[in-house]
């Protein structure tokens, strides 16, 4: 097998200079015992390979971003949107019990390492680094299933077939365990960038980062604001170029330069692959992560005042939008005319190179090499020549496009971003105080407004303009998270669930879509209160998707699961 001299082999964020085959024949981890395998740091790391799977498509990309509605999965049949529609039910496997089941699975690879590296005969401090990096990556999973069920059990050994039977652990204690694990992971692992053949191993400031981010999500703002202040004094991340941070020529196994991911998943081209850029923009096929409309609305104009009031400020005729941008849009190429600039490097515009073969023109048969239009199947005789969108906005972000093969895209997944530290920091300080400083949200919001050239945040603006500040600290972390795993997580956390899910998936105006495409794609749903097209209804237009806050921001426990242990019990508002 090959020998990748890279910078080592490559794989799973992790590296060793031998080959897959040596590996492979030398230590067969399913067939030898804890007993027999132990002896070694070269075993250590080899047994650390599968701990760093966890961060991986199906959690990052699938399980963290499209059950929300900024990333939306292309088939509305699927588990994955029937979540932010509220569609989904007690009994579903895909995706509760799939998502439970992987987590677990993942947890138990950690507990079997952590039960069993002190067996090594190398100095305690080294083999306590490759612990320390499995405790980060075992909050990560405890983090997920937390957000997403509330009370989970808390294993943190391999158990037997007799403890399996457990009633869940409450929330609360569950985030105890992984922060206290998170502060051992941080007094242990090194402060140095770990580059070379260790790059995608985690360090100090990964385990700050993840305790930043859990402590966040549950309110412990303190402790947040304290781990975020730590890595901005003293670490070595910062910002880096924004329209390379989600391409291939920002990977930080090739392109150092790139400190702002903190944590990242380390993919390798024939070692360790993914499906996302085609899944993004397949020039054959439906687009499976498509941006929402809402994502779309929510780009600032570049005089930071907003397009339009949007959600952000549902039913406030007061705020005071930009006379920058053309309302109600009259074509498609409006949308993004002096916006933020982090919109162009977020999704596809007019006038972008286009790896989706055919788009939205009017020949539905020829690829393009450049963007106009966006491409619906149903004006397009609902063939695979081209990416077919459902809501009309395509991301650009992860999209690779001189790699868009089936399963050959090796571009890393942030996991912590730099900029989350600095927008948790600014979280937690407002939720401490009650408000920031000009000098707050010049050392946090205006540090990612001023890299990329977009207008200042300034608290006198925002007053004049009738803006409000908790708002603007929450559209700033949308648009400049996209796509980070965060979104659904973020949404549960300011309990924005009635406003942001069960609402219609929309595309472009009906005006946009008459001007440019000369019908409507979806002519019997008519158009929604914004007057925008309708590819699946609400409630709010006579059709199913809704959210129901007394059940709907936590998922059911597993149908599977409970049947197999009665003691979990189950969530409020679900069906027993």
């Amino acid at each position: 097998m090959k020998t990748f001299k890279y910078f080592g082999i490559l794989f799973i964020g992790l590296m060793i200079t031998v080959s897959c085959s040596d590996i492979l024949d030398k230590y067969p981890l399913d067939s030898v015992t804890n007993q027999t395998y132990w002896k070694t740091e070269e075993q250590l790391r080899s047994a650390l390979y599968p701990c760093y799977d966890a961060f991986d498509y199906e959690t990052l990309i699938k399980w963290a971003e499209a059950t929300a509605e900024t990333v939306l999965w292309g088939d509305v049949k699927s588990g994955l949107s029937k979540v932010s529609g509220g569609k989904h039910t007690y009994s579903d496997g895909f995706p509760m019990s799939s998502y439970w089941s992987r987590a677990y699975s993942n947890i138990y690879t950690c507990n079997n390492f952590l039960d069993n590296y002190n067996s090594a005969p190398i100095p305690q401090e080294v083999k306590d680094v490759y612990a320390g990096e499995v405790k980060v990556i075992r909050a990560y999973e405890y983090f997920m299933l937390t957000t997403f069920f509330g009370d989970v059990p808390w294993v943190d050994h391999v158990i037997t077939s007799k403890e399996a039977y457990i009633a869940r652990t409450s929330r609360s204690q569950v985030i105890d365990h992984i922060l206290a694990d998170l502060d051992w992971a941080a007094e242990r692992l090194p402060a140095k960038r770990q580059l070379g053949v260790n790059v995608g191993r985690i360090d100090r400031w990964g385990a700050l980062a993840m305790k930043a981010r859990i402590a966040l999500q549950n309110e412990r703002y303190e402790i947040a604001r304290d781990a975020c202040r730590e890595i901005m004094d003293n670490s070595p991340y910062g910002l880096y170029d924004y329209a390379k941070l989600y391409q291939q020529e920002g990977d930080v196994e090739t392109n150092p330069k790139n400190n702002e991911s903190i944590i990242f998943s380390l993919y390798v081209k024939d070692v360790r692959m993914h499906n996302t850029s085609r899944e993004i923009c397949s020039p054959v096929d439906y687009v499976r992560f498509m941006a929402s409309k809402t994502l779309v609305d929510a780009f600032l104009c570049t005089d930071g005042k907003p397009a339009k009031a949007g959600l952000e400020y549902y039913h406030n005729n007061n705020v005071v939008t930009s006379d920058l941008y053309t309302y109600p849009e009259k074509h498609y190429a409006d949308y993004f005319k002096n916006r933020d600039p982090r919109m162009r490097m977020t999704l596809y515009a007019p006038g972008d190179k286009w790896p989706g073969g055919d788009d939205g023109d009017k020949d539905v048969d020829n690829a393009n090499p450049i963007f106009k239009l966006p491409r619906f199947a149903s004006l397009s005789n609902n063939n695979r020549k081209g990416a077919n969108s459902y809501t009309g906005f395509y991301f650009k972000k992860y999209s690779i496009i001189n790699n868009i093969a089936y399963r050959k895209g090796h571009n890393n997944y942030n996991v912590i971003r730099y900029p989350e530290v600095l927008l948790t920091y600014a979280e937690a300080l407002y939720k401490l105080n009650g408000t920031l400083t000009q000098q707050e949200i010049d050392e946090t919001v205006n540090k990612l407004r001023n890299r990329v050239g977009m207008h200042p945040m300034k608290l006198d603006e925002l007053k004049k303009w009738n803006m409000d500040l908790w708002t603007e600290l929450k559209r700033e972390r949308r648009v400049e998270m996209s796509f980070d795993g965060m979104r659904y997580a973020d949404i549960m956390r300011w309990r924005e669930g009635e406003l942001r899910f069960g609402r219609a998936i929309t595309g472009p105006s009906l005006t946009v879509c008459m001007n440019d495409l000369g019908r409507n794609p979806y002519p019997d749903n008519g158009v929604d209160e914004f007057g925008d097209i309708v590819h699946e209804k609400s409630t709010a237009e006579g059709g199913i998707r809704y959210f129901d806050p007394k059940k709907h921001y936590l998922w059911p426990v597993p149908y599977e699961e409970r049947l197999k242990n009665p003691l979990l019990g189950q969530n409020p508002g679900w069906e027993e």
